[in-house]
């Protein structure tokens, strides 16, 4: 347990009170994606398979580059190039890739001191603990992003429904960048459309494509 001894230390010289404000914060398309009024302590879903890793790095982005604090529990796939890339600060990013059997403690200690966290679990979390560990981030302002099956009691669902890679030619080239479509549960009619990755490895809004006439 001397892993989850560091994380307590580094969770001291941490308050999400004093990073960012009531509203989460999130790069321009994400938020006209999700709207204005998505609180702090929001549970969100990342649905899907489709773009996850990159969908979570872009709201993590948006805390962090507010000032936040963000941790990620349970992702041995996370990687922190492409995160930093979309924006995400390695100095203010806490990793727990494989925390076994104190999944529980782990997620309910960064839940009190990170401004968001991202956590996966493979199977479907009890209502009875996913209602516990959701009260404990609302108290403490923290925003709780989750991949796989989503929690009882989500406040948002979200996911990528259209994915397309550019970059190869006819035989040849490499993969350069990715067209996506972000969907959000609560507000089924809106669709934004992002490069994820852009050319650059960051996350950038994509032209709406003009049909020929």
């Amino acid at each position: 347990m001397a892993d989850f001894a560091r994380l307590r230390a580094m969770l001291g010289d941490t308050d999400p009170r004093e990073a960012v404000g009531d509203q989460l914060p999130m790069i321009p398309p994400i938020r006209r994606l999700l709207g204005s009024r998505v609180r702090r302590g929001a549970l969100v879903a990342i649905e899907g398979e489709a773009a996850r890793y990159s969908l979570s790095m872009v709201l993590l982005a948006g805390v962090s580059s507010a000032g936040g604090w963000c941790a990620v529990v349970g992702v041995p796939a996370f990687g922190c190039v492409a995160a930093a890339a979309y924006g995400v600060r390695p100095e203010t990013l806490g990793l727990v890739p494989q925390p076994g059997a104190a999944w529980t403690d782990v997620v309910s200690a960064l839940t009190t001191g990170m401004d968001a966290v991202l956590v996966h679990r493979p199977e479907q979390v009890p209502g009875g603990l996913a209602r516990q560990l959701t009260a404990r981030a609302r108290r403490s302002g923290c925003t709780v992003l989750t991949l796989g099956p989503a929690w009882e009691g989500s406040d948002l669902r979200i996911s990528v429904v259209r994915r397309q890679w550019y970059g190869l030619a006819q035989g040849g080239g490499r993969l350069r960048r990715c067209r996506v479509t972000v969907v959000a549960s609560h507000r089924p009619r809106v669709r934004v459309d992002l490069w994820l990755p852009a050319e650059d490895g960051g996350a950038r809004e994509a032209a709406p494509v003009v049909s020929a006439a």
